[in-house]
């Protein structure tokens, strides 16, 4: 959103050089993603054949969650091109003041309603937390999301 309000997305969406470094190194981190959720899920499977994991399960910190979703939003560059690319048309640039100002505005608001609409997706998954922390939920969570952030970073990367 500051991107889009500073004119910095332009950069991006007019630099195809610009564009391909973000949608890579996003579709990198995504197979990224993919690559550890697999490899935890056999860590987790590792007890019962017998065998220590590598490492113990571990439950991230709230850093490390704020540090996971930020650098998954910066490099999305969808997500500045959807600044860019909608919130202009709902500024009014005959007397509604300074351009730069409304997109600001508008996207507070953008952030604002993600604000209560994460904050509900998160109500209704602590809720279902006792059934998703059983190992045999836990496992094939994690080999279902790792497969498709594999599947979206090589989707990404391959989209040109």
């Amino acid at each position: 959103m500051c991107a889009a309000a500073l004119g910095l997305s332009v950069i991006a969406a007019g630099s195809a050089h610009a564009f391909t470094a973000i949608r890579l190194a996003g579709a990198a981190y995504l197979v990224y993603l993919g690559v550890r959720a697999l490899l935890d899920s056999r860590a987790a499977a590792a007890p019962e054949r017998g065998r220590t994991p590598a490492r113990e399960a571990e439950i991230p910190s709230r850093r490390d969650g704020f540090t996971q979703g930020l650098l998954t939003n910066l490099l999305n560059p969808k997500a500045a091109l959807f600044f860019l690319s909608v919130l202009p048309q709902f500024v009014d640039r005959d007397g509604g003041g300074s351009v730069t100002r409304q997109i600001f505005l508008l996207g507070a608001l953008d952030v604002l309603l993600g604000v209560v609409y994460w904050l509900a997706l998160v109500g209704v998954a602590t809720r279902l937390r006792a059934i998703l922390n059983r190992p045999a939920w836990r496992r094939r969570w994690e080999r279902l999301t790792g497969g498709l952030f594999i599947a979206l970073g090589v989707g990404v990367a391959a989209a040109g």
